[in-house]
């Protein structure tokens, strides 16, 4: 019969091994939409650059300006999103540790006890040999 702290053990590392892989999901989520704003305020920062040139290219900036903005709010709304489902994750992940390496602990003990039961027991039985008579 498998050993009941081993499988909870493996129940929890299989756990573990899950969160990890969301975390790391959301975390690149987040490092995407970080890179999507990035690349919505540099072009803002382009079309807001010089005002040289024909009326109508001025125009077209402007009015450039005016749609990216809105969209680079939208991107800093999705990662303030992704942030908080980040820290949910990675508090659940970190919670899933502490239970695998409880259980890991666990494990070394009741694995420690019966090793000294078993060398008490050994010992016991030396003494008692030890203790009679021999006969010749």
């Amino acid at each position: 019969m498998a050993d009941p702290i081993a499988l909870l053990r493996e129940q929890q590392e299989k756990r573990l091994v899950a969160l990890g892989t969301q975390r790391t999901d959301r975390q690149q989520r987040l490092v995407k939409l970080q890179q999507h704003e990035a690349q919505l305020t540099a072009l803002i920062k382009d079309y807001s650059g010089s005002g040289q040139g024909h009326i109508l290219m001025m125009a077209n900036r402007s009015q450039m300006v005016r749609q990216l903005q809105p969209l680079v709010e939208q991107c800093q709304r999705q990662q303030l999103v992704a942030q908080a489902d980040l820290q949910t994750i990675e508090g659940q992940w970190r919670q899933q540790l502490g239970r695998r390496q409880g259980l890991v602990w666990l494990e070394g003990e009741k694995r420690r006890r019966a090793t000294s039961l078993q060398q008490r027991l050994e010992q016991k039985q030396m003494d008692e040999m030890a203790g009679r008579p021999r006969r010749a």
